[in-house]
């Protein structure tokens, strides 16, 4: 049996070896076929014979009693640790598992007698907390009825809706905004498309123009600074006009006196008939309406 348990350990490692330096190249079904063949390996080393041990004849010795000048004094943890070290009895032939079973329950009966004096009571002082304030909690009752859990279901309805008809009006003037722009920034191009002006100083500044130059004054003044200014007459012909630029900004003053122009006189009302309408009456005068009215009373 041990050689045969050998080949089987010797197959195993050889397999395991094998199957970790070709995992990467094996196919799927090969790798598979290599994890059976090193399990079967493994449960046939396992249950591949288990020996019986046989225990050799115990011979019965007599215990001698402690003589009392060679061990005159001992202490009780000696002897309790002689009882916890005999060992029990065992039979003569017994296999490898009863005899670990029976050394685990030897073990265990020894640990409970050591760990029975030993279990004590610790009485631990816990600390009082005093309180000084207490609030103790009102009641609160809260009345739920139908009629309360609909209006409160109206209620966020008509926010719900009050919430979504205010973005949709934010939307709608948002969007006529933009509409409005674009209308406003149209009309504007169009407006500046059409009213676009050439500038005729350009055009003069340029060799064959074409255009013929109006100088007006023909010969102005010396001593002053001209601004010059072009206005088109037609297609063919400019008017360059020469302002001075020093002048009109003097102080005139004149002793002579403005003479008053009389009011224009309106023209005579003429009735249907053609012929013109007589003035109206003149009003009464102050005293004459009071003395009529204290005679009307």
């Amino acid at each position: 049996m041990g050689f045969l348990r050998n080949t089987i350990a010797f197959a195993f490692v050889a397999v395991l070896v094998f199957y970790l330096a070709m995992a990467g190249e094996l196919a799927e079904q090969e790798q598979y076929a290599a994890i059976g063949v090193l399990l079967v390996l493994g449960f046939t080393f396992i249950f591949s014979g288990q020996p019986k041990f046989v225990m050799p004849e115990v011979n019965q010795v007599e215990s001698k009693q402690p003589s009392a000048e060679t061990e005159p004094e001992v202490s009780e943890p000696q002897s309790e640790e002689s009882e916890s070290t005999v060992e029990v009895p065992l039979p003569e032939k017994m296999t490898l598992k009863e005899r670990k079973a029976a050394k685990i329950r030897a073990a265990q009966e020894a640990q409970r007698a050591a760990m029975a004096p030993t279990s004590e009571k610790i009485e631990v002082e816990l600390p009082v907390v005093t309180v000084e304030a207490v609030h103790v909690a009102d009641e609160y009752v809260v009345e739920v009825s139908p009629e309360s859990v609909e209006e409160a279901d109206i209620q966020a309805t008509v926010a719900e809706r009050a919430s979504r008809h205010g973005e949709i009006r934010q939307r709608i003037e948002a969007r006529r905004r933009s509409q409005m722009a674009d209308i406003r920034a149209s009309s504007a191009r169009m407006w500046e498309e059409h009213a676009v002006r050439e500038d005729l100083v350009e055009i003069l500044q340029k060799e064959g123009h074409g255009l013929a130059v109006l100088d007006e004054p023909a010969q102005p003044e010396a001593g002053h600074i001209y601004g010059a200014t072009f206005i088109r007459i037609d297609d063919q012909r400019v008017l360059k006009y020469r302002s001075p630029l020093d002048s009109g900004f003097e102080a005139v003053i004149s002793n002579e006196k403005v003479l008053e122009k009389d009011p224009l006189e309106l023209p005579p009302l003429i009735g249907p008939d053609g012929n013109p309408l007589p003035l109206p009456l003149p009003g009464p005068s102050g005293a004459l309406a009071a003395l009529k009215e204290e005679m009307d009373e």
